[in-house]
């Protein structure tokens, strides 16, 4: 079976490294695999086509090289730590200074838990992004494969949409929506990343109307 990653690797002989060394590295789970590099770095190249392909590329393979669990109590660290290792070794694999400073800026500041606005537009398509990866049928499906990663219910029986309790998406599943999903639409720093955000965050919410239906409740407001 091809790579979802192969077309995008061919954008400069440099990125098959890239690849091989993300690989070694981080630790891949059902949210952050190679089909969630590849979407990523496709967006990012929609999110800034004025920037060069192979720096889009090469972000969006490396910005969760350190991938640490949603739990984990240093995970907004996380892609400082995964901006550092870019400044490690992204100039053996070739890349100059220049280009290995574009790729970690991006990486550091592409991170929801880190609440940085990025500095450049490369690090603005980045964030867009893998935030997009968030949102929309790939969203319920994401939020769901981390929440039995976690041993998190699916909602809460009596209170489904949180509103007589304070939200806990490290118990619920379901409250992953009210938390964060429903709240990155309006953080969208690029006009593709914001078209298409508001289309995904519509989908959400019909399957929440659609949740709500099966549960025989009323849906969230």
């Amino acid at each position: 079976m091809t790579s979802p990653l192969a077309p995008l690797l061919a954008h400069d002989p440099r990125l098959p490294g890239v690849w091989r060394w993300v690989q070694a590295h981080m630790h891949a789970d059902a949210a952050h695999d190679e089909g969630h590099l590849a979407r990523v770095a496709r967006w990012t190249m929609r999110c800034a086509p004025a920037e060069p392909a192979v720096l889009a590329v090469a972000a969006a393979l490396t910005h969760d090289v350190v991938n640490l669990p949603k739990n984990h109590p240093e995970r907004a660290q996380a892609s400082e730590r995964s901006a550092q290792a870019v400044r490690g070794h992204l100039p053996g694999l070739g890349f100059t200074a220049f280009e290995t400073e574009e790729v970690a800026l991006a990486v550091r500041d592409h991170s929801f838990s880190r609440g940085a606005v990025p500095q450049t537009a490369l690090g603005a398509a980045l964030q867009d992004a893998d935030r997009l990866d968030a949102l929309g049928a790939l969203g319920v499906l994401r939020v769901a494969g981390v929440g039995g990663q976690l041993g998190r219910a699916l909602l809460h029986p009596e209170d489904p949409w949180a509103q007589a309790r304070e939200p806990d998406d490290l118990t619920y599943t379901v409250d992953h929506f009210f938390t964060k999903l429903l709240r990155l639409d309006g953080t969208f720093r690029t006009l593709p990343g914001q078209a298409e955000a508001r289309r995904r965050t519509l989908t959400m919410r019909a399957f929440l109307a659609e949740l709500a239906s099966e549960l025989e409740v009323a849906p969230p407001a």
